[in-house]
């Protein structure tokens, strides 16, 4: 039996109830009317607890009811006066959302038998959109029945209806309370008149009428089952899907941008790495006195070999009488790190090898250097494998430094040794020390530097302002989707599960975004590397490089990164969601 002991509610300093003790039998047709604003829908708000703010006890079977959320789902039903449907979830969904948030066990066969009676069987894959007012209400009661909850409280049932559906709800609603008890708030007397068990009037803050007594109805407890809430998150996301797409898309381009910097920076970090160790000169250093006097004699190092230099500089370089512009140099004594595209190393003194940029712009294997009225014809028997750094050069066998002996340069030494960074180190202390390969490294891996660094800082302002889209955009849907989350507190869903739906619904939204944005990077890396052929263009490609543990630790960085940000976003929504004035929505017309 539902009792009400010493109800009180102030608007303003004033009562709009004031002191109402009632006791309500356990089934029947229970009608309250009064003038509009008198309290009707409050005076019902507060018997289901929706409304927590009154003074006095809500007493059933025996028990005070202090527990909301409880109560709600384990007894009571309602039909707003307003919408108590989601319009993202079709017909179906929304009749079974009532009993999932109750843990209510159900099953199709009732469900047919439900929506049957009520004449919206054909109408269960709809949306509420395509659905009149009277078929809306018709829905409002299958959700009551389907949770089989002991008490059915209605907030004008029949409002916006015209006369024959206003008919047809009652009816409904009178078959419904053979079984359980109705309460319904109308400001129709005739409707209430006609159809319910006793008529209570609501006037001064007082309920006024007799309660015609009924059999005290068993309701039989049934053991709790847990639906899960998956199909609701879902639906909302798919039913907010256009407005969704441009954060999707914004973000997949974030992440393409994301991916293919630092996939570029790899690439270019890996072909600088490759040309220093497979530069032609990448063992040679050259040394001077600092004093600028002349070597009067060959110095030897450890582990190093050592010559004099030789100003190729001044030779004259023709292919069919036309001048070559080319960098000429000897090839060290040690080949092994040298990359050949094709062709083999000299054997003679007239043999080279020449960068694959100058091969490709010549229409010859053979060339001619001239220094006054020396010639000597040289042929190509070999072309350099493409790098980053490649320039127009030609090498020469050192068997060709006896016929240029004017050339030698004793105030320069060449050394070669394969540990030329520690050798730089040592001599730079005594001798002044260059190293064409080292200091082009050096210099391009500051420029590297300096752009990965400009990189990081634009990827780290576009998520900055990805998270402040992303929290702009959960703030309009919740706004937008107040009155959903107002209406599943009004089942009496409990906070934890509130707070894990919106969390989901990050989850899936992050997971949208990064698969998204993942797939598209990986068409767009691949179309790149192998299509394209990006190597043969600028020689180097991008490249996926280990983070963690794996090549292919970026996607699951972007993943960890988005789900952080997705969450983060939702966090203020989330807030304003748990302090949501349920009544004050729920009214909103």
């Amino acid at each position: 039996m539902l009792e009400l002991k010493n109800i009180s509610k102030k608007f303003d300093n004033r009562f709009v109830l004031q002191n109402i003790s009632f006791q309500f039998p356990d089934k029947g047709l229970i009608g309250i009317q009064g003038k509009s604003g008198c309290g009707k829908s409050t005076l019902l708000y507060i018997i289901g607890l929706l409304d927590s703010h009154f003074e006095g006890e809500i007493v059933y079977n025996g028990q005070i009811q202090s527990c909301r959320k409880q109560f709600i789902r384990n007894h009571i039903s309602f039909m707003m006066q307003n919408k108590d449907i989601i319009s993202s979830m079709t017909i179906k969904e929304n009749i079974l959302l009532s009993a999932q948030v109750s843990h209510k066990n159900y099953c199709y066969s009732q469900l047919k038998k439900i929506t049957t009676q009520l004449g919206i069987f054909d109408l269960l894959d709809r949306f509420p959109s395509q659905l009149s007012g009277g078929q809306l209400k018709r829905v409002s009661i299958a959700k009551a029945l389907m949770k089989q909850s002991a008490i059915m409280l209605c907030d004008e049932p029949t409002g916006a209806l015209h006369e024959m559906q206003a008919n047809e709800v009652m009816k409904i609603l009178k078959h419904v309370s053979k079984t359980r008890l109705v309460i319904v708030v109308s400001h129709h007397p005739k409707l209430l008149n006609m159809y319910c068990d006793s008529v209570l009037t609501l006037e001064n803050g007082q309920l006024y009428g007799e309660i015609f007594k009924s059999d005290n109805q068993y309701i039989n407890k049934e053991k709790k089952v847990y639906h899960s809430l998956l199909c609701y998150s879902l639906r909302q996301l798919f039913f907010q899907r256009r407005k969704l797409f441009f954060l999707f898309l914004f973000q997949w381009i974030l992440i393409l941008a994301f991916f293919l910097m630092t996939t570029t920076i790899n690439g270019i970090k890996e072909a600088i790495n490759k040309d220093e160790i497979h530069s032609v000169m990448s063992h040679v250093l050259i040394i001077e006195n600092k004093d600028k006097k002349p070597f009067k004699k060959i110095l030897q190092f450890k582990n190093t070999y050592t010559q004099y230099y030789y100003h190729l500089d001044q030779l004259h370089i023709y292919s069919h009488n036309q001048s070559i512009n080319a960098s000429l140099s000897f090839l060290p004594q040690e080949t092994k790190h040298i990359q050949l595209q094709k062709g083999r190393f000299p054997f003679q003194d007239n043999e080279i090898l020449v960068s694959q940029s100058l091969y490709s712009s010549l229409k010859t294997n053979d060339l001619k250097i001239i220094y006054d009225d020396l010639e000597i014809d040289l042929k190509i028997v070999g072309v350099l494998y493409p790098s980053l750094f490649e320039e127009k050069n030609i090498y020469c066998s050192s068997l060709l430094q006896e016929k240029i002996p004017f050339l030698k340069d004793d105030y320069s030494l060449v050394l070669e040794s394969q540990d030329i960074k520690k050798l730089y180190q040592l001599l730079s202390k005594k001798f002044n020390v260059y190293s064409e390969v080292l200091e082009r490294i050096e210099n391009y891996q500051s420029i590297l530097f300096l752009t990965q660094i400009v990189a990081y800082v634009f990827i780290g302002m576009s998520l900055l302002i990805s998270l402040l889209l992303i929290g702009i955009v959960e703030s309009i849907l919740y706004y937008e989707r107040k009155h959903d989350v107002a209406y599943l507190m009004s089942l009496g869903m409990e906070s934890y599960r509130l707070i894990i739906l919106s969390l989901l619904e990050s989850i899936i939204l992050g997971m949208i975004i990064t698969v998204g944005g993942c797939v598209i990077s990986t068409l767009v890396y691949y179309f790149f590397k192998y299509v394209y052929n990006l190597q043969s263009h600028f020689h180097f490609t991008l490249q996926l490089q280990k983070i963690w543990f794996h090549s292919y630790d970026i996607y699951f960085f972007i993943f960890i990164v988005y789900i952080m940000m997705i969450i983060l976003g939702t966090i203020m929504p989330m807030k304003k969601m748990m302090k949501t004035d349920m009544i004050a929505v729920l009214r909103e017309e």
